[in-house]
């Protein structure tokens, strides 16, 4: 990866599918049953993941802030773990990844609820926002109609 990352200073060429390391690992780890360290790089399970807001934030924005390889090189996508540290930009972009408009009003009352979420378990899945939103779209047609609103 080194000679993809810095062709300026490793000007060589390999011919290696560098699209197939993540699955030659997963391979070479189910042949041996020695397991890869999760936050090994390029090849653990947490390489591209990113939980910390400010983090998301960045790769949101322009992935190249965080990732100097793209997840796609190794043959892997980068995810945003919704978890206790995550911002808002992230909670928003998993909902349209997952098909919903948010208003600003529904993004803060989504978000509260996935930060309390993950704060009694580690991270916050798909189902899981999924369950929230259902959960407070249910409950806005009660909402407004006690406020008189139709």
């Amino acid at each position: 990866m080194a000679t993809r990352v810095k062709p300026d200073r490793l000007p060589y060429e390999t011919g290696i599918d560098t699209t197939q390391l993540v699955r030659t690992s997963r391979l070479l780890t189910e042949l041996t049953q020695e397991p890869v360290q999760a936050n090994k790089a390029i090849v653990g399970r947490n390489a591209f993941a990113h939980e910390a807001g400010i983090h998301q934030d960045g790769v949101i924005k322009d992935r190249r802030t965080y990732e100097i390889m793209t997840p796609a090189d190794v043959g892997v996508e980068s995810t945003l773990v919704l978890g206790k540290h995550s911002g808002r930009h992230a909670v928003k972009k998993r909902c349209e990844d997952l098909g919903h408009e948010l208003s600003r009003f529904e993004l803060d009352r989504v978000y509260r609820e996935v930060i309390a979420l993950a704060d009694r378990q580690k991270s916050v899945s798909d189902d899981d926002v999924t369950a929230i939103m259902a959960r407070l779209q249910a409950a806005a047609p009660v909402a407004a109609a006690g406020r008189g609103v139709a």
